[in-house]
């Protein structure tokens, strides 16, 4: 750290309150009319068959080299292409330029079968994407064979096959609506992104995010999810967290429970980072839900508390964006080079393509100091837009300027807390 932590909670903290009182004191009639630029169309026709054509073939490559190719990570294509160009790279596009996943989709373009067989149970909500999510966060953070080409190949063609059954069950974009967990995670992000590709505008950051209905239960739990495993990737290189596990082993009975666990195939730290994995998202639903029980009982509004949670858990994208933006910002730097001589070697068989197989990755790219200052912005500006957000939103939905203030504090203190959290994070040596 360039300076002590206490002063950069200290003036994140005061940037954000002093962000409430100016919003405040700004938009305290109506919603402000929000200029957008009309854009005459998010891609041509022609580029976007092209896009599409070329995603669905890269989908293709990447998984015949997870299948066919040499098995050392830094050697297959497959490694690269799924943990730093498509998933850190596709979220940074969408949350900064627009929903390309919704043009290039290689499941969609692999299948275009647009019917259904069967209507789709209203019960079932988006809980299929949660449940998918939460597995591909598992499999990032906790699974120790993600790096290995020939299970990751496994996992690709096994989602695959799953979306594509789903699809012909209950429709194309039925299950791209409510099931296809990435289409909703890129979905979620790309409200934030500045392009509107389905109304053909450009928009402020954030302004995507306001909505007149609430929305439903199981995609703030999705929500929530996505911001609590960023930050629980950062948790689990903290000394806290080490320190958790010893405690953990180290206990007799907690012990014993850890090692009849791992004769079912998981490791004892497996076991205890799947135990936090799910934890970390009650956690932060719990902290949510009280959050919007005090917005309730202060405004004294005829909201219940999930219909006030749903109303506004959207206004925390801008956080998610910003945390997944700062904490995967030197990642994709620095090993999203691979993708150079990969691109030249895909198997790993000694090719020589593109003539770029001998390129040296440089690891130290991004200056510590950068990295600093670049994700303490970064997290800063997210809260911002994201109390700005919020009080649009509440204007919105709770009509007058007290009840939307009121309502706004707990809210705001909710940010603060978060902000030290991930200040913390960021400020703890890396271990594990």
């Amino acid at each position: 750290m360039p300076l002590p932590l206490w002063l950069w909670v200290a003036g994140a903290g005061a940037t954000i309150v002093l962000t409430f009182t100016a919003t405040a004191l700004f938009f305290h009639k109506r919603i402000p009319h929000i200029q957008v630029v009309s854009v005459a169309s998010f891609t041509h026709p022609l580029l976007a068959t092209c896009m599409r054509i070329t995603a669905a073939a890269v989908f293709v490559l990447t998984l015949f080299a997870g299948f066919v190719g040499v098995q050392d990570p830094y050697s297959n294509l497959i490694t690269t292409m799924i943990w730093i160009v498509w998933w850190v790279g596709f979220a940074f596009v969408c949350a900064l330029i627009g929903n390309l996943w919704s043009i290039v989709n290689p499941l969609c373009t692999l299948f275009p079968w647009t019917g259904r067989r069967m209507p789709y149970p209203e019960w079932l909500a988006m809980w299929p994407a949660v449940i998918i999510f939460t597995g591909f966060v598992w499999a990032e953070l906790v699974w120790q064979d993600n790096d290995v080409p020939a299970f990751l190949a496994r996992a690709m063609l096994a989602y695959a096959v799953l979306t594509w059954i789903a699809m012909f069950l209950f429709g194309r974009d039925t299950w791209l609506e409510r099931g296809e967990a990435f289409s909703i995670a890129f979905g979620i992000l790309a409200r934030f992104a500045p392009l509107d590709e389905r109304r053909r505008l450009l928009r402020p950051p954030g302004m995507g995010l306001l909505t007149d209905r609430p929305v439903p239960f199981s995609l703030l739990v999705f929500v929530l999810v996505m911001l609590a495993s960023v930050t629980f990737d950062g948790f689990l290189e903290t000394p806290l967290y080490q320190q958790i596990v010893t405690a953990i082993q180290q206990s007799p009975t907690l012990g014993r429970l850890l090692f009849g666990l791992s004769e079912w195939g998981l490791s004892e730290p497996q076991v205890i980072a799947t135990a936090a994995l799910l934890a970390f998202p009650l956690g932060f639903l719990a902290a949510y839900w009280l959050t919007s029980w005090l917005a309730v009982r202060l405004t004294r509004s005829k909201l219940t508390v999930n219909q006030f949670a749903c109303a506004f858990v959207l206004t925390l994208v801008p956080i998610a964006v910003a945390y997944h933006l700062s904490h995967y910002f030197s990642l994709l730097a620095t090993a999203g080079q691979f993708i150079i001589p990969l691109a030249s070697d895909p198997f790993g068989f000694g090719w020589d393509l593109f003539g770029t197989a001998r390129y040296k990755v440089d690891l130290g790219i991004v200056n510590p100091y950068l990295f600093w200052y670049g994700a303490v912005t970064l997290i800063v500006i997210g809260h911002v837009i994201a109390v700005v957000v919020a009080h649009l939103q509440a204007l919105r939905v709770l009509g007058s300027r007290r009840a939307a203030l009121v309502s706004q504090i707990p809210m705001v203190v909710l940010m603060i807390a978060y902000t030290t959290l991930s200040l913390w994070i960021l400020a703890q040596p890396i271990v594990g």
